[in-house]
């Protein structure tokens, strides 16, 4: 098809709201009723992609931002949702138009990585997303609700400053907990027929938070905050992980800019990516307490490691580890906690 009769656009705002239609046609089996909540609360804080033609849009896809907990720093990342093509228009190649548009303009924007929940992994993996979290899976049938409470939105603050502590203290890589994050979740929990559930203690504190779902009437666990101990009394751990999140590498520097190490440590990386022809070359890493300072490699040395983007992207989140005495005292970012649906 000629240029003429196909385009890229970009949603903003209201206008994201345009690709409404083909959101609930492809993803006909979500409950209406998160649905409506999604285009009525979260639709127009996004960005979208479309790849229209004649009759209208296509394809798309949107551009969740999240202000995530990166290590020891703070950095601004997209969760790609709503991946879609009209059935009739599929296997043409307009997700990889899209996908191509949006990491050419995050790049822009300096965005260090993005992350999806992918409905198949062969669908991601020719675009060098990977797996970076397995996900606990708690069962269900053994929540003892009895031990627990409803949380409102008068809990915000509460629930937040729990999150936080403990979220730094055992995890790496998360989205941002604040007040306006809890009051959020509560309302699209609410549109899957879910809640939050706090566990107190003894003493009255908040020690643990459950975000529990029962949409068609089929119960599940999303997420639990909590210590091993205090997450035993009140619900049962399985004893497998599932694979949810993959994500890849946008911005080279800017990802590698993130790493932190006890000891001052430089090593050259030699990366290829068939995507993003900027993280291309060979990258003299510099990394220590305080910062990582991340500049092409001008000088004749072996590479410490030759490594494509989506087996760097695994490394960098911990799910894979590198080779070489080098790389013993990077603090690589994991354990990654990523459990947000849309």
């Amino acid at each position: 098809m000629s240029e003429e009769l196909r385009r890229i656009r970009l949603l903003e705002n209201k206008a994201c709201l345009e690709a409404e239609p083909l959101w609930r046609e492809v993803f006909w089996e979500d409950a209406k009723r998160f649905t409506d909540y999604y285009f009525s609360h979260k639709a127009e804080k996004n960005r979208g992609l479309v790849l229209e033609g004649e009759d209208g849009i296509r394809a798309m896809l949107y551009l969740t931002p999240e202000h995530m907990a990166v290590g020891e720093n703070r950095a601004d990342s997209v969760y790609l949702v709503g991946v879609a093509t009209k059935e009739k228009y599929r296997h043409r190649g307009y997700m990889a138009s899209l996908l191509k548009e949006a990491f050419r303009m995050l790049y822009q924007e300096q965005m260090p990585f993005v992350f999806l929940m992918p409905a198949s992994p062969d669908i991601y993996a020719p675009f060098d997303f990977t797996y970076i979290y397995e996900k606990p899976v708690w069962e269900a049938e053994s929540l003892r609700r009895e031990k627990l409470q409803v949380l409102t939105e008068r809990d915000a603050d509460r629930m937040a400053d729990f999150a936080q502590g403990f979220l730094k203290k055992e995890k790496s890589v998360y989205v941002w907990r604040d007040r306006a994050y809890y009051k959020e979740q509560i309302k699209e929990l609410e549109a899957q027929e879910g809640c939050i559930l706090g566990y107190a203690g003894d003493g009255g504190d908040l020690e643990g938070l459950c975000m529990y779902t029962n949409e068609g009437g089929s119960p599940e666990i999303t997420e639990v905050l909590a210590g091993r101990e205090a997450e035993a009394a009140f619900v049962t751990r399985g004893k497998e992980t599932e694979p949810v999140i993959m994500a890849r590498i946008v911005n080279l520097k800017s990802m590698l800019s993130l790493l932190r190490s006890e000891e001052e440590t430089e090593f050259v990386l030699e990366v290829t990516d068939s995507l993003i022809g900027e993280n291309n070359g060979r990258f003299l890493c510099r990394v220590k307490k305080d910062g990582a300072q991340i500049t092409e490699c001008r000088e004749v040395r072996k590479a410490d490691l030759q490594t494509g983007i989506a087996e760097l992207t695994a490394i960098v989140f911990g799910y894979r580890k590198p080779q070489g005495e080098v790389f013993s005292k990077i603090r690589f970012l994991a354990p990654v906690w990523i459990n947000e649906i849309v």
